[in-house]
């Protein structure tokens, strides 16, 4: 081995990276939005869960509670009606009803005073926060008072009484490994045929640039609802993921998403000139995707300030209708948003890749 050979293809490495701006924008912005956005996503506290308080007590103690409980926490709306209350939760508005029976302030002093907590459980985490947010404010209280009087708490679950682990992280990991599949998989073969020159001589035949774009669509669209398909079998043989709802709407969900990403790995591929432009490009969407589409802690975990990004990401409305799919059992008439804004992204992804095609041509 010559090290001056070494060296030279070393220098011819730089010399072309000194010349390709877009690659080393890439190489260098990319490590620093992925360290931002982890460092302030990532095990954050969860904050700004919407709650229900029913307080029918005719004395002051359960009005002492709700005092107590952390308003960082919890945004807490005040109802007169229990069953009202309990569909806005049904309805996915609400994460938890909180009551308090007129005779509370009279039990606790009896020792069997108890709060009736409704709770939606499809978020583990959320529920979690709940639990020990509510636990807390009675702790709090019985000790300003200096009570020693027992508080039971009486927890109903409204959604995932018998939910496992699993059940909730499927939805994240399939929307995430489905996603960052079927993009990258895209973009490295809409990239491979164009630097083959089978798309230039595609387009040197009658065929138009949205009948290619259509066609590659089209194809690994399936290649991508294939992988939906293995990965969801998996999901409830393997590990005995109990869906709820409509299996065949859960599969809906995941195929579409998969659409929209091989859709958006043809946007990547029209903006990008090579692969290696392209891979240094999707860690910046899919690092993002993996810390603020809500896959492995709630949307609510995240800052505020973030919170709207989380919106423009695809995933974020699979996951979130996946689980109320799998978990709560929602049909489409309660997750059609989640599902057209899926369609909404795909369209734009695609006419856009048409419209880069079409500018480059």
């Amino acid at each position: 081995m010559k090290w001056y050979r070494v060296s030279a293809v070393t220098k011819r490495i730089f010399w072309r990276l000194k010349h390709d701006r877009r690659m080393l924008a890439f190489a260098l912005i990319a490590p620093i939005i992925a360290m931002t956005v982890f460092g302030f996503a990532f095990g954050g506290e969860i904050k700004d869960v919407n709650i229900i308080v029913v307080n029918l007590d005719n004395g002051h103690f359960a009005s002492e509670i709700v005092k107590n409980l952390d308003k960082e926490i919890f945004i807490i709306e005040e109802r007169s009606d229990l069953q009202s209350s309990i569909n806005e939760v049904k309805e996915g508005r609400y994460w938890a009803v909180l009551y308090f029976p007129d005779d509370f302030s009279k039990n606790v002093l009896l020792g069997k005073a108890a709060v009736e907590v409704y709770l939606d459980k499809s978020n583990v985490n959320v529920a979690e926060t709940i639990v020990t947010g509510v636990n807390k404010a009675l702790m709090d209280t019985l000790i300003e008072k200096g009570l020693r009087f027992p508080i039971s708490i009486d927890y109903s679950a409204i959604y995932g009484k018998e939910a496992k682990f699993m059940d909730m992280f499927l939805p994240g990991i399939m929307s995430l490994a489905v996603f960052m599949l079927s993009t990258i998989l895209s973009v490295l073969s809409f990239i491979g045929e164009r630097n083959m020159g089978t798309l230039e001589r595609a387009l040197a035949t009658p065929l138009k640039e949205e009948e290619v774009v259509i066609g590659y669509s089209i194809a690994f669209g399936v290649l991508g609802i294939i992988q939906a398909s293995i990965m969801m079998l998996v999901g409830i043989f393997g590990f005995n993921v109990k869906i709820t709802g409509n299996p065949v709407l859960a599969f809906f969900i995941v195929s579409l998403l998969a659409v929209v990403g091989v859709n958006l790995g043809m946007l990547l591929s029209s903006v990008t000139r090579s692969e290696g432009q392209a891979v240094q490009l999707i860690p910046i969407i899919i690092l993002p995707t993996f810390l603020l589409a809500g896959i492995f802690w709630p949307i609510e975990a995240i800052p505020k300030y973030l919170r709207p990004f989380s919106y423009l990401l695809p995933p974020t409305y699979a996951v979130d209708s996946l689980r109320s799919v799998i978990i709560r059992g929602w049909g489409i008439e309660k997750v059609w948003h989640d599902v057209a804004v899926l369609i909404t992204f795909g369209i734009l992804f695609l006419s856009l890749a048409i419209f880069n095609m079409k500018k480059k041509q």
